[in-house]
C-alpha cells in the first residue's frame, strides 16, 4: 500500500494532515527528520562591542540564538549543508531608554533576518546602550534547540465505536461534533473518527469495552507540525522527506557495493 495524504487544517504556521500506509518506525523517523536534520539559520556567535544593560553578555546572546530567522534553503544544496560555511551577520546598535526588539537588528542578508520582529531581547535605561554583531549559520536541531525548525508530533488514528445501547450516546455525538470530530451514524452505533484528540467524560467509562470500545486504524497516523517561522510549514515536511530519501539510497547503496566486495 502507498503512502497517502490528507490535509485536514492548514494555517500559515502549521499543518495537520493524515498519513496513511506507514508503520510507526517510519512516523517517527519522519517526525525525528523534521526536529534534527532540517537545517535553518541561527546565531551560534556574538562579538559585544559595548553593553552597558542589566544584563550580561551571555543572557543577552543566548536570547538572540533563540530568535527565529528567515531560511532560503532554495539558495542551498542539501549536499553542501553539513559545511555550514555560509555566514550572516545580524548587527545591532540601541540606546535607551525603552526595549530592544528583534526587528532591530540589521542583517547583511535580507532573506535571513527575526522572522518576528517583535521578540524582546533587553530592556535599556536611560544612557544604556548595546552594540554588537551577531553571526548566524545553518545548522541542525540534533546539535543544537536553536536550529529546530518547529514542534511536530502524532497519533494514532483511532475510530471510537459508541453502542446507541448507551443512555446518553446523543451527548457524546454533540461533543465529538462540537470538536470537530468527523461522526458516523449507523443503525446500531455512532462511529467517531479521532482526527484530533478526544478524551469520553468519566460518566461513559462504566461502558468501556463492552458498548464503547476504540478501534486503531492500521498504519494510519494524524500529524501535527508547527513552524517557528524559520520555514513555511509544507517545506519543512517536504524536505524531512528529501532528507529520509537521500538516507535511504545512500544506505541501499552501500549495502550494495558491501554485497559485490
Amino acid at each position: 500500500m502507498e503512502p497517502k495524504f490528507q490535509i485536514l487544517e492548514k494555517r500559515s504556521d502549521s499543518i495537520k494532515f493524515i498519513v496513511e500506509g506507514i508503520d510507526i518506525p517510519f512516523a517517527n523517523a519522519l517526525r525525528r527528520t523534521i526536529l534534527s536534520e532540517v537545517p535553518t539559520f541561527a546565531v551560534d556567535e556574538v562579538e559585544f562591542f559595548e553593553n552597558d544593560s542589566a544584563l550580561f553578555d551571555e543572557i543577552i546572546a543566548h536570547r538572540l540564538a533563540m530568535i527565529p530567522l528567515t531560511t532560503p534553503l532554495e539558495r542551498f544544496s542539501l549536499d553542501a549543508l553539513d559545511l555550514d560555511d555560509y555566514t550572516v551577520t545580524l548587527s545591532l546598535e540601541a540606546q535607551g531608554p525603552g526595549m530592544v526588539y528583534s526587528g532591530d537588528l540589521k542583517s547583511s542578508d535580507e532573506t535571513v533576518k527575526p522572522a518576528n520582529p517583535d521578540i524582546p531581547i533587553v530592556k535599556l535605561a536611560e544612557g544604556q546602550k548595546v552594540t554588537l554583531n551577531a553571526f548566524a549559520k545553518l545548522g541542525r536541531g540534533k546539535d543544537h534547540a536553536k536550529w529546530q525548525p518547529g514542534f511536530v508530533f502524532y497519533k494514532y488514528l483511532t475510530k471510537i465505536h459508541v453502542s446507541k445501547e448507551v443512555p446518553e450516546w446523543k451527548e457524546l455525538k454533540k461533543l465529538a461534533e462540537k470538536r470537530g470530530l468527523p461522526v458516523e451514524e449507523e443503525k446500531d452505533e455512532i462511529i467517531i473518527t479521532t482526527t484530533k484528540a478526544f478524551y469520553l467524560p468519566r460518566k461513559f467509562e462504566e461502558y468501556l469495552g463492552d458498548k464503547i470500545r476504540e478501534e486503531v486504524v492500521p498504519n494510519s497516523f494524524v500529524f501535527t507540525v508547527e513552524s517557528n517561522g524559520e520555514l513555511p510549514v509544507e517545506e519543512m515536511v517536504a524536505i524531512a522527506l528529501k532528507i529520509l530519501m537521500r538516507k535511504s539510497d545512500r544506505f541501499i547503496n552501500e549495502l550494495h557495493k558491501l554485497a559485490s566486495d
